[in-house]
C-alpha cells in the first residue's frame, strides 16, 4: 500500500520549482492595475495610461518610453499633485545593464517627468548602488508593483508639444486595447448596481468587461 503524499510537501516543491518568466505585456498590465483609481460614486479615474510613448512624430522619433501615468487629480492648492509619471521596464538583469550602459535612453524622457520609476519582476535584477539618482524602484510580488524605492519629485522640463502629442496618442492607443488585457473595474454612481467603469453602462459591460461577462460575474 503506497504511502499518502503530504500536500504540504507538494506545495513546498511547486515553490522551488522554476517559475514561468514574466515578459514585458506582463508588466505593463500590472502598470495598468497599478495606475487605476475609480473615484467613489463617479466615473471619474485619477490616472491616464499611455504605453509605449515615442519622443517624436514620424522619423523624429528616436526613443520610446514604455509607460507613462499621468495623475488627474490637483490636490490642495490646485495644481499641487499633477504629475507625469513616467517607467522604464525591465525584465532581465542583461536589459538593465544595456540600460545602464546607456543613460541618454532614459534622460529623453525623464528630464520631462515628475517622478521617474524603474519595474522589474524581481528584485535580484538590479543590485545595490545601481539604481541611479532620482529614479524610483517598482517590483512586482504576489499580482502586483510594490514601491522598494519612492521615485522623488523632480523638477522637470516643460513637455514639447511634438512629444505632447505623441503622449495624448499614446494614451488613445492603450485605451483602445486595454479591455484586450483586462476588464474595466465596475463603478457605483447614484445606486448599488455596478456599472462598467469606462463607459457607464450595466455591468458587465461586453464591450470593456468581457471576462466578467463570460463567467457571468459582476465583480471585475
Amino acid at each position: 500500500m503506497s504511502a499518502l503524499v503530504d500536500p504540504e510537501q507538494i506545495e513546498a516543491i511547486a515553490e522551488r520549482l522554476p517559475q514561468p518568466r514574466m515578459t514585458e505585456r506582463d508588466m505593463l498590465d500590472l502598470l495598468l492595475d497599478r495606475y487605476s483609481y475609480q473615484r467613489a460614486g463617479t466615473f471619474a479615474d485619477r490616472w491616464v495610461r499611455a504605453e509605449h510613448v515615442r519622443n517624436g512624430m514620424g522619423y523624429n522619433a528616436t526613443r520610446i518610453v514604455d509607460f507613462i501615468a499621468a495623475d488627474k487629480y490637483p490636490g490642495v492648492p490646485y495644481g499641487s499633485s499633477l504629475a507625469l509619471h513616467g517607467h522604464e521596464v525591465k525584465v532581465s538583469r542583461s536589459d538593465w545593464l544595456v540600460e545602464l550602459r546607456d543613460p541618454e535612453k532614459s534622460e529623453a524622457f525623464k528630464r520631462y517627468m515628475h517622478h521617474w520609476w524603474l519595474v522589474i519582476p524581481d528584485a535580484s535584477i538590479v543590485k545595490k548602488g545601481e539604481l541611479p539618482a532620482g529614479w524610483g524602484l517598482l517590483v512586482a510580488s504576489n499580482g502586483k508593483l510594490r514601491a522598494r524605492v519612492r521615485a522623488p519629485r523632480l523638477d522637470p522640463e516643460p513637455l514639447p508639444l511634438d512629444m505632447t502629442i505623441c503622449l495624448m496618442s499614446a494614451a488613445q492607443k492603450t485605451a483602445h486595447h486595454e479591455h484586450l488585457h483586462r476588464d474595466a473595474p465596475n463603478a457605483f454612481v447614484g445606486t448599488w448596481d455596478p456599472k462598467c467603469g469606462f463607459c457607464g453602462v450595466p455591468a458587465p459591460c461586453p464591450a470593456h468587461q468581457p471576462r466578467a461577462l463570460a463567467g457571468g460575474r459582476t465583480d471585475a
